[in-house]
């Protein structure tokens, strides 16, 4: 895997979620950060070469989606990706929200190749209200794994 694969693949499928979401409910999408960050500390892995790639997205409702309206779309989304073979790993109360946690296919397997352990994720929070407007933050992440030198 090379961060270039790992930024795609996020990007792939945080729009991919977005995509499912009837476009009448959106009033905008933001698109917060698509970035690299180390997995491991500066005592264990002083160079950081071992990476991990995360995807976030704000998708802001029309006025007339409530709280729990946005939470009717998160549990559509979830039913969805576990429908397609994603594991639900953590599905909690967060405030006054809930946050939900789920986990690719593993890839690996799929392919016959060896079984890493290691799968993108998802993360779906929903159900707060921010200047009359409900919203979800819709994330994906890659699995930690190894840069070649000189990729950054």
């Amino acid at each position: 895997m090379t961060l270039n694969d790992a930024q795609q693949t996020t990007s792939a499928q945080v729009n991919a979620l977005i995509a499912r979401i009837d476009p009448a409910l959106i009033e905008r999408i933001d698109k917060v950060r698509s970035a690299s960050s180390g997995c491991r500390g500066n005592d264990v892995d002083p160079e950081q070469r071992v990476r991990q790639w995360e995807n976030r997205q704000y998708v802001w409702f029309v006025a007339s989606v409530s709280p729990l309206g946005g939470l009717d779309v998160l549990d559509e989304l979830m039913t969805a990706q576990v429908a397609d073979g994603w594991t639900l790993a953590r599905d909690r109360p967060d405030g006054d929200g809930r946050r939900v946690q789920l986990f690719a296919p593993d890839s690996d397997a799929e392919a016959g190749e060896d079984d890493n352990g290691a799968s993108y994720g998802v993360n779906i929070v929903g159900g707060g209200e921010v200047g009359g407007l409900t919203s979800l933050n819709i994330s994906a992440a890659s699995p930690c794994f190894e840069v070649a030198a000189g990729e950054s």
